[in-house]
């Protein structure tokens, strides 16, 4: 039976987390490989013995401002929060600061997601665990490891590595910063939603995708910035996409991925055309939006909501248009499979828990040896292939349609 969301006496999300997983054991046996298998249980029973743990941890320490405070921590560190504040980095003019660590962040969730679908261990088991969150649809995704973690370690890492070592901050505003980020970290424990297995997992991850950032972005950066850039770039992309392993849940960690990395590619894309009009950054550099402090406060606020507001107008207008689109020019892959169509309505993440088994495709021999079986549904979904175009759109239009507007409303740096 497929979970479904029950609210105990303080409206928490509770389900029988035994039952996340619609495969049998000889779906998971006929699928993966024996690395895989192996690996899997590993974490399924390491998680299992955490239990007892975590409902132990929740009956001693919580309380009602505990669950405001994690549950407002573990706000900063999801994709609305990133979406919101990464901009802004942009329009200030940060350049390759500002590439980079929208570039760890949102890599952070295509490693963090490729892992999870991996392993594809469940969450921990509600009950005893109590699940404190504002999106009960995130429950239904795999737990090993924790993207909160993996990206907040990330972001955290790759901004020390610049506050010590380039601007040279004060150590005191560091400590903060990580204050922020262990708060975080502790809360997908204290909010039932991770194991430790899994917060462990989401801090090596994080640290090892920033480090391997801080020594090789600048070589990348050059690369995507060269002439054949976005040649480089549309390579990268789809190597990570066709490189997503398939679970044989419908997980939408996926989806995210989808979206993340299509960012990065509008915006490795979106600079590149940036760099070559050179009456946008004449008085800057051409790999940033131009600004220094010339610029008022009042000029500096208009920036900021010409950028929003372009942004949010292209994520919402352009999606009927080019979901329209990709269903009359992609052709239906979900015919395919032999089994009942996944019906990815506009985000799997925001449907409800039937959705998991109304895009449950039962994995035969034919599916598992051409990989469309679980996910797959999801993946080639005319729903999720137009996230490409609309999530790339995204800094392209805050790259290149930004620009054009302060350009011609006289809100660029004085020569």
């Amino acid at each position: 039976m497929p979970p479904h969301f029950q609210l105990d006496e303080d409206n928490d999300v509770i389900h029988d987390a035994e039952a996340f997983s619609l495969a049998t054991e000889s779906a998971y046996q006929a699928a993966y490989s024996p690395l895989r298998l192996y690996l899997r249980q590993l974490v399924v029973d390491k998680v299992k013995r955490e239990n007892p743990k975590l409902a132990a941890i929740q009956h001693r320490y919580r309380s009602p401002g505990l669950d405001r405070l994690f549950m407002f921590s573990g706000m900063l560190g999801n994709h609305s929060f990133f979406m919101i504040a990464l901009p802004f980095l942009h329009t200030f003019g940060m350049g390759a600061f500002a590439r980079g660590l929208t570039f760890v962040v949102l890599w952070s969730i295509y490693f963090s997601g490729f892992v999870k679908d991996y392993i594809s261990a469940p969450r921990p088991a509600s009950p005893p665990v109590v699940q404190i969150t504002r999106s009960p649809a995130h429950t239904l995704e795999y737990g090993f490891p924790s993207t909160h973690t993996t990206y907040a370690v990330a972001t955290i890492v790759y901004i020390s590595h610049f506050m010590l070592n380039v601007w040279h901050i004060s150590t005191v505003w560091v400590g903060l910063m990580w204050i922020c980020g262990v708060t975080i970290v502790v809360g997908r424990i204290y909010c039932g939603l991770h194991s430790f297995i899994d917060v462990v997992g989401g801090i090596v991850i994080g640290i090892i995708e920033a480090l391997c950032f801080v020594f090789f972005f600048d070589r990348l950066d050059a690369l995507m910035l060269s002439t054949a850039g976005p040649l480089y770039s549309i390579a990268i992309f789809y190597f990570a996409m066709s490189s997503i392993p398939r679970s044989l849940d419908p997980c939408p960690c996926c989806i995210d991925s989808f979206c993340a990395t299509s960012v990065t590619l509008g915006l490795s894309i979106g600079y590149w055309i940036h760099a070559r009009l050179p009456f946008l950054w004449h008085t800057g550099q051409s790999d940033a939006i131009s600004w220094d402090s010339s610029l008022t406060l009042t000029q500096n606020a208009l920036r900021c909501l010409i950028t929003i507001v372009l942004v949010v107008a292209w994520k919402v207008g352009s999606k009927p248009f080019i979901v329209s689109m990709v269903r009359y020019l992609v052709p239906d892959y979900l015919s395919q499979v032999s089994s009942e169509e996944c019906s990815d309505d506009s985000s799997a993440k925001d449907s409800d828990s039937d959705c998991k088994q109304d895009c449950y495709v039962a994995p035969t021999a034919s599916n598992i040896k051409n990989r469309r079986y679980g996910s797959y549904a999801l993946m080639v979904s005319h729903e999720n292939l137009a996230r490409i175009p609309i999530y790339s759109g995204i800094p392209i239009t805050m790259c290149v349609v930004s620009p054009l507007l302060f350009y011609m409303f006289g809100l660029m740096p004085s020569s």
